[in-house]
């Protein structure tokens, strides 16, 4: 016997919005763990995360009446995470972020498991540098993009801009990023090539004994 197709998203929502909790609660198991890592790098702390991604999930079930499905569902709930941390921040001001984990990302790609360790590393390293460089807009755009893998359009919705103004903040982001990547590996280059320069030194009396 055939699979059963999965329902997708947007007829779950529209059962939830019909009243069934059993819809609205796989739509949870579908979107809370990447809506915890988005919010991870966001919040300055893990448990923060967790409480700014359950009152996400609440505030989408209060207002589910009002999804439309011509948007994806994922989109609205990044819609309503972004402006519930917009308004925490308004009232308690920025602080330090939690650590983000190392998140998958298309930009980097591997074969081996060699390839798969150094993947790895270059994707902390690129998050971390993302972190520290980039304005929260311009982050979250990277992220949705290479992280979640939203398209140009959903990214729009989430972010309420044009398409048109995505694409190229989006184009304008990557070259910011690639200059403070680079930037770092220089930096990095520079300490080890120092480091090698102090271990190869030797006391005068073994290079010049008596």
């Amino acid at each position: 016997m055939a699979d059963t197709p999965a329902i997708n998203d947007q007829q779950l929502a529209r059962d939830a919005q019909d009243g069934s909790l059993d819809a609205f609660e796989e739509l949870v198991r579908r979107h809370e763990s990447r809506l915890f890592h988005f919010l991870c790098q966001k919040l300055p702390s893990r448990e923060d995360a967790e409480d700014m991604a359950q009152k996400s999930l609440i505030t989408a079930w209060q207002k589910l009446h009002l999804y439309r499905s011509e948007a994806s569902f994922a989109t609205w709930l990044y819609t309503i995470a972004r402006r519930l941390v917009i308004s925490h921040y308004r009232k308690h001001g920025k602080v330090t972020l939690c650590e983000l984990e190392a998140a998958e990302s298309v930009l980097v790609e591997t074969d081996t498991p060699a390839d798969e360790y150094h993947r790895t590393e270059e994707q902390a390293t690129l998050w971390r540098v993302a972190r520290e460089t980039l304005k929260d807009e311009a982050y979250d755009m990277l992220w949705m993009r290479y992280r979640d893998q939203l398209s140009i359009a959903e990214i729009a919705t989430a972010l309420e801009r044009t398409n048109t103004s995505v694409k190229v903040m989006l184009h304008r982001t990557r070259k910011t990023l690639a200059r403070a990547l680079e930037a770092e590996a220089d930096a990095e280059v520079s300490a080890t090539s120092a480091n090698e320069l102090k271990s190869l030194r030797t006391p005068m009396t073994i290079l010049n004994p008596c």
